[in-house]
């Protein structure tokens, strides 16, 4: 499937502008499907921030889904897996035998992962069940895509139930799109430029997102 181009600034402000300018580009796109059968789902942590202003600009419920990516050990910022909500796994099975990485390490690291992501999942949510996504659109929102890892493991959470999945990103490393595009995955990236470098580098401000940002504006639904 195809990627929808949409026009886009060079870069962006901050996380809000970004899912401004995103939620605009997405709401002809999902313009077929009821606001009540559509949810944004923003990977936690900086994802839900963009999320809010998409959900805002679709008039769709919002929550946080939130995956964890298991780094390298030899590189803790590359991802050689991620695991999400519902025990989704995902690996990166080359990268880890390139790596040699041995199967009793890579199910500790796995088990570690595991268990901060619960915990940040309760942290974030308050213990809330998992989203229904049943007979629902699923958008689900990063701040941007590198690896694509974390995002994966969303996805595989989401198809599980939802009727149709769309990822909305405001930039992406131009491989991970045409990875995810290859494989029929709806995919709208804004910026997808060929010297991607790093999500950050897209952003004028790309503070870190805490945890007490995350829960007010979960609890809020709104811009603070």
């Amino acid at each position: 499937m195809k990627r929808h181009h949409r026009p886009a600034p060079e870069r962006f402000t901050d996380r809000w502008q970004a899912g401004q300018v995103l939620g605009a580009a997405l709401e002809p796109l999902v313009a077929d499907i009821p606001p009540e059968h559509r949810i944004v789902l923003g990977l936690a942590r900086g994802g839900v921030v963009v999320a809010v202003e998409v959900a805002a600009q679709l008039r769709s419920a919002l929550d946080a889904i939130v995956v964890r990516k298991i780094g390298s050990p030899f590189q803790p910022e590359l991802a050689i897996g991620a695991v999400g909500p519902g025990n989704v796994r995902i690996f990166n099975r080359s990268l880890i035998a390139e790596l040699g990485i041995p199967d009793p390490a890579l199910v500790e690291m796995t088990r570690t992962v595991e268990r901060a992501r619960e915990q940040l999942d309760h942290d974030l949510r308050g213990g809330r069940p998992a989203p229904d996504l049943a007979r629902k659109l699923a958008i689900l929102v990063d701040d941007g895509l590198a690896t694509g890892a974390s995002m994966r493991a969303a996805l595989a959470f989401a198809q599980r139930d939802a009727a149709s999945v769309i990822v909305a990103v405001p930039t992406a490393a131009p491989d991970v799109v045409a990875a995810f595009d290859a494989q029929g995955i709806r995919i709208l990236s804004l910026i997808a430029p060929s010297g991607f470098g790093s999500v950050g580098s897209w952003y004028d401000r790309f503070d870190e997102v805490s945890s007490d940002e995350v829960r007010a504006v979960l609890g809020k639904d709104a811009h603070p």
